[in-house]
């Protein structure tokens, strides 16, 4: 079987374009293997950056999302209150605020906890004014109050005089860093 000298030409033609194709296709593999072993050793060398790069991303998507809620189908932010516990109803990472009853004291609000990466982080973008909901509760509640304290060297003394009647708390990621919110209801006539 011979083949014409077009064939033949078509043939050779075809060949620089595998050429440029496979270079292309190396360079890209080796740009993305590059960036992998970039991403594996800063997470092995320096977790908290990545962790709190991840938390900073995460925490923006999260406002971005509840705005559109908000501002498209008029729904607030929500969080759903769960058992009265320690840690180890905290740990159970349901999706809900656990009761801590480590937190009762005198002058402090009754304090529900969830750990960042189990819903928690939800409040970590909000600011005072922020009105939210509590899943079964057909109240409409106000951010009132914020406190930032050590995760590690804090106590319920840096609590006392929180104002609202309840607080949500969660850790930052990859800090050293805990969040309290204080929620006081809004009157009825108020709520949107």
């Amino acid at each position: 079987m011979s083949s014409s000298p077009a064939d033949r030409r078509a043939r050779r033609g075809a060949a620089p374009r595998r050429r440029h194709t496979r270079a292309i296709s190396l360079t890209l593999g080796g740009a993305l293997l590059t960036a992998g072993t970039i991403l594996v050793a800063a997470a092995l060398l320096a977790p908290q950056a990545v962790e709190k790069t991840y938390g900073d991303v995460k925490t923006a998507v999260i406002q971005q999302v509840d705005q559109v809620r908000q501002d498209v189908f008029s729904e607030l932010p929500s969080v759903a209150l769960g058992v009265r516990g320690g840690i180890a109803e905290l740990d159970r990472c349901d999706g809900t605020f656990t009761e801590m009853l480590s937190y009762e004291r005198d002058g402090v609000p009754p304090v529900w906890a969830a750990h960042n990466n189990c819903g928690g982080d939800v409040t970590l973008g909000w600011e005072t004014g922020q009105h939210i909901r509590i899943v079964g509760d057909e109240q409409v509640y106000e951010v009132i109050d914020i406190r930032y304290t050590s995760k590690i060297w804090s106590s319920t003394d840096d609590l006392v005089g929180l104002g609202g009647d309840l607080a949500l708390q969660t850790c930052f990621y990859g800090e050293d860093r805990m969040k309290f919110v204080g929620l006081a209801p809004l009157p009825v006539a108020a709520s949107p």
